[in-house]
């Protein structure tokens, strides 16, 4: 008898023991378990899942809850939903499409400055006499600053041959780099005319330098067929770059579409005051007129 209570206290033991044993390996699981979803929970997958989900939520009504006068059951009408993920699907394409960039190349240009100064008196006065000696200037306004400056090229040396002649009438001018940085726009496939824009702006660019070699070559005796060809082709520029900036629909382009259509309204009406200047042979105010053009490109710039 006593072996078979020994017997039964030995089965009773190990029962014991396995329970324990199932408790441990249960709470080992549950520990793993619940790791493992908290990583998950954290890990871009879930995050993605969870975005989509919450999108259709908000923006996919499933179906309209109503209930009968009759029999107090709430009956379910299925809409279809179709055109609603179909747009999903088109926004989360869009933002996966690759992005692309069309740039507008950097470039320099150089000039003399004269002053720069805050009172519009004293501007008045300088631009007098700069007017009275023929020479031609052009004022840019610079965090609330007014720099006067005198010719303009992308030949530094040819700048420089004016320099010491400006000195007699203002002794503390100095040769001034203006460097026009590189312009980035990035889109996708849907707003390739970014694309067009910035080749067309690289071309209005190609067509200023033409401007500067013909002042540097020809002041004297201005080529005013050649002229007139340059401004003639970079009117035709300034139209078709407005008719693609026109198409700009997007709402974060807005300030860049705006300064972008100012900027060449100011460049056309620069061309009909310059051809028509020349044409007077009134050159110091067409040259003046070139620089205005130039520095109305730096003031896009630093605008966007």
């Amino acid at each position: 008898m006593s072996k078979r209570r020994t017997i039964y206290k030995g089965f009773n033991k190990r029962r014991k023991n396995r329970i324990i044993k199932i408790y441990i390996i249960g709470a080992s699981i549950c520990l793993i378990c619940g790791y493992g979803f908290m990583q998950f929970k954290n890990s871009k997958i879930f995050n993605s899942i969870k975005e989509n989900v919450a999108s259709i939520e908000l923006k996919l009504p499933f179906f309209n809850s109503k209930k009968s006068d009759n029999n107090r059951l709430e009956t379910f009408e299925y809409n279809d939903i179709s055109k609603e993920i179909d747009e999903i699907k088109k926004e989360n394409d869009e933002v996966n499409e690759d992005v692309k960039v069309a740039t507008v190349k950097g470039w320099n240009v150089y000039t003399i400055q004269v002053a720069s100064v805050e009172d519009k008196n004293e501007i008045s006065e300088i631009e007098a006499v700069l007017s009275k000696e023929k020479v031609p200037f052009s004022t840019i306004e610079i965090d609330g600053v007014n720099k006067v400056q005198t010719y303009v090229s992308f030949d530094k040396e040819s700048i420089r041959n004016y320099l010491e002649s400006i000195r007699t009438l203002y002794p503390d001018a100095f040769l001034a780099e203006v460097k026009m940085p590189v312009l980035s726009l990035e889109y996708t496939s849907k707003y390739s005319y970014l694309e067009t824009i910035s080749e067309q702006l690289s071309s209005l660019i190609d067509n200023f330098e033409l401007e500067s070699k013909l002042w540097t070559n020809s002041k004297d005796n201005l080529n005013l067929k050649e002229y007139n060809t340059i401004l003639t082709n970079r009117k035709t520029m300034v139209e078709n770059i407005e008719k693609e900036v026109e198409q700009i629909d997007y709402e974060g382009a807005d300030v860049f579409k705006s300064n972008l259509i100012t900027y060449l309204n100011n460049v056309d009406r620069n061309i009909e005051e310059a051809s028509k200047s020349a044409n007077e042979q009134k050159y110091n105010i067409s040259e003046g007129i070139f620089l205005n053009s130039l520095q109305g490109y730096l003031a896009f710039i630093n605008s966007i």
